[in-house]
């Protein structure tokens, strides 16, 4: 838009740039309409933003020659005439008039049926036990499902696996593209009685609907190899995040492809040049990328000042030649978001991505996304999605199907963290495996779906067990069988690991063996851990016990261990290869030294990150009360030979009956007498295991039950022991 000067004036703050640049133009909009923005019979297709639930939006656009398409909360998707456009942002409640936010597909270009991921996962285990995923709900929610009905003919898709569908966008199920055929092939082939929820969408609002739908309809999960820019600053938040909530709040697993990002985003600060040009490196003002194919090049900006901007950027795309090809030139002056897209229909060569401060008091921190093209210099780090970048959505990244087992990832698989620090992506799927849609479908898009597909079988196996996972246990199960890669424990490249899921998982049962009933400080108690690999599995386990603080403890039997690590409150023991059914148990002292508290003590411990079965208290006897200070130990002879024999009596008191306690000086015990009759009682210099002690330094104490019903115990005196 030209001003007086001859140079370009800003445009109206509350409507886009995309969308005025039309009001310019020739009368029919469509003939000048940018890339990425739709228009036909004269009208464009906008989102407007207004109050939630503001009166007679609906009326009001209608009356300026609008044609409304759908409503949801404070958003409203109409055709409107491109000469009314500012008139409609007068309206009152009216906050910004935009283009629909487009989802972008998360599949990758690849060079025919069942997903190998059948096998590799595990799938085919659970189908020869007969869990198929019966009666579980699963929809797939994306862009287009073309060939979905030849899918049909050819029998990649059971017709009759398919309960529902739903077109938002009007132009047919089967139109835009075999994305969703894809995804929900996969689905089938892993959990190929699960009930399929099959809707297409083309913008937020339908989205909504969508799940408004599928929450009426009681999914059991959702599945959006989908993602979307310009929606938030890769923080969780924003509509996408609203509209994916109202799913997970009713307990819906959402489980959504990472994005093929890495290669294609930039993340940072970039200084402000003299001449308003952002500085990516220092003196350099752009971002390549090659058109190798010629096609459509989309661009996505946003900064770091969501939801209402205070600084003004534009976006700018130049040809090889340094020829300005597009801008998006928005005002965000006015508390409009802080986005920007350029779209292009692009020849082959060489393209630079720019971007200038209109007004920008000072550096901010901005993303860009390239939709379709690497971008050099890229940042491969938070360049997550939305909406797979919320927090308790399962966001899934890709491994491709020959580097399963080692890695690496796939070099596009967009990796975490998000811009606000979590850990993303959750998990990882595998891709680059056959299907009917693409000859080789590759792309976090693949991966989701085999993930969406092990989580309905394993809803089923609960459903059949008389249980039901809640969508909190199923996250936290899927996240703890996950085979850890990469760096050690979760990282912002593959999060947990890649997918693992378990028909049978290995366990683990603890026994606490104190035979005669009583335990008191000073005793030692042995515990029996035995564990189980399941007929269905081969491979290794990892066995950590924890000892409560203040108890030491020390491995006695390794159980064949191949290697043992322990120190006082926590043991290891690993086996690097056990076969189906093994069965391993191993044994260790737990010592309760002398001055520990009576109460009840709890021990934990994990195989293979799954809980301990079995028993898991102890609890320990409270000191006695001590005894006047006349009541004393007394030990005789002291010193005493080894062969001899020492005998005990109390000096102050004529104990009932009598026990006798002796620890070494480490604390450790050497022998308990148990009850015995009194006044006295003679030890033969004997541990609890009938062997002659060794010559040293002993420390002793009594118990004694007087006749009147009274538990004391005496200080703790010192027995010389003479070899």
């Amino acid at each position: 838009m030209l001003g007086a000067g001859g140079w370009e004036t800003k445009p109206h703050p509350k409507v886009e740039w995309a969308l005025l640049e039309l009001a310019a133009g020739p009368t029919a909009p469509e003939e000048a309409a940018p890339a990425g923005v739709e228009a036909k019979d004269g009208r464009v297709k906008a989102v407007v933003e207004h109050a939630p639930y503001a009166p007679d939006i609906s009326a009001r656009l209608t009356a300026l020659g609008a044609r409304v398409e759908a409503t949801y909360a404070g958003l409203t998707v109409a055709w409107l005439p491109s000469e009314a456009l500012l008139q409609a942002a007068a309206l009152p409640d009216i906050i910004y008039i935009r283009r629909p936010h487009a989802p972008v597909r998360l599949s990758m270009p690849a060079p025919r049926l069942v997903s190998e991921g059948v096998t590799l996962l595990g799938a085919s285990l659970f189908h020869s036990k007969g869990i198929l995923a019966q009666e579980v709900r699963v929809a797939v929610i994306d862009v287009g499902f073309g060939g979905l009905s030849q899918s049909h003919r050819v029998g990649e898709i059971d017709a009759d696996a398919i309960v529902w569908t739903r077109d938002y966008t009007g132009d047919g199920l089967e139109a835009g593209g075999p994305h969703g055929t894809g995804v929900a092939q996969i689905v089938h082939n892993i959990a190929p009685e699960a009930e399929l929820y099959l809707a297409r969408i083309g913008n937020e609002v339908q989205l909504a609907l969508a799940v408004q739908e599928l929450i009426d309809h009681e999914v059991d999960i959702v599945v959006h190899s989908v993602g979307w820019v310009n929606t938030d600053f890769g923080d969780g938040t924003g509509v996408l995040a609203d509209i994916v909530g109202e799913a997970l709040a009713e307990s819906i697993l959402w489980v959504n492809a990472a994005g093929n990002h890495a290669q294609q985003h930039w993340l940072g600060t970039p200084e402000i040049g003299a001449d308003g040009w952002l500085e990516f490196e220092p003196s350099i003002d752009e971002l390549n990328l090659i058109v190798d194919i010629p096609g459509q090049i989309q661009v996505a900006l946003t900064w770091d000042e969501w939801p209402e901007a205070t600084s003004d950027l534009d976006l700018y795309l130049f040809d090889q030649e340094g020829n300005q090809v597009a801008a998006s030139r928005g005002n965000q002056g006015g508390g409009a978001p802080p986005t920007e897209m350029v779209s292009h229909t692009a020849e082959r060569g060489r393209y630079s991505v720019r971007v200038r401060a209109s007004h920008a008091p000072e550096p901010i921190r901005i993303e860009i996304f390239s939709l379709g093209h690497y971008l050099d210099p890229h940042v491969p780090e938070s360049s997550i999605l939305a909406p797979g970048n919320v927090d308790e959505v399962l966001t899934v990244g890709a491994i491709g199907l020959r580097s399963w087992d080692t890695g690496p990832q796939q070099p596009y698989s967009s990796q975490g963290p998000t811009n606000d620090g979590r850990l993303k992506p959750d998990i990882m799927g595998p891709d680059a495996v056959t299907n009917f849609a693409y000859p080789r479908f590759s792309g976090t898009s693949a991966a989701a779906p085999h993930v969406a597909g092990m989580a309905a079988l394993l809803i089923s196996q609960a459903r059949r067990e008389g249980g039901e996972l809640r969508l909190d246990d199923l996250r936290e199960l899927l996240i703890r069988w996950a085979v850890d890669m990469g760096e050690l424990g979760p990282d912002p490249v593959y999060g947990h690991g890649r997918l693992r899921v378990l028909l049978e998982q290995a366990r683990a049962e603890r026994a606490i063996l104190t035979p005669d009933g009583e335990v008191a400080p000073g005793d030692t108690v042995s515990v029996e851990v035995t564990v189980r690999m399941p007929a269905t599995q081969v491979g290794g386990l990892e066995l950590r016990e924890s000892v409560p603080k203040g108890l030491r403890a020390q491995i006695e039997d390794d159980g064949a261990a191949d290697a043992t690590t322990e120190d006082d409150e926590e043991l290891v023991w690993i086996w690097r290869a056990l076969a189906p059914g093994q069965v391993r148990t191993v044994y260790y002292m737990v010592t309760l030294p002398l001055g520990t508290v009576g109460r009840r003590y709890t021990f934990s411990g994990e195989l293979n990150r799954t809980p301990v079965e079995g028993e898991s208290t102890l609890t320990v006897q409270a000191v006695p009360e001590e005894p006047p200070e006349d009541v004393k130990a007394l030990a005789s002879p002291n010193p005493v030979d080894q062969g001899r024999t020492a005998r005990f009596s109390v000096d102050g008191t004529d104990p009932w009956t009598l026990r006798l306690y002796v620890h070494d000086t480490s604390g450790r015990r050497v022998y308990d007498s148990g009850w015995q009759p009194g006044p006295t009682y003679q030890w033969h210099l004997q541990d609890d295991r009938g062997r002659i002690v060794a010559g040293g330094l002993y420390l002793y104490w009594l118990e004694i039950r007087t006749i009147k019903g009274e538990t004391l115990r005496t200080s703790v005196e010192r027995l010389l022991v003479l070899r």
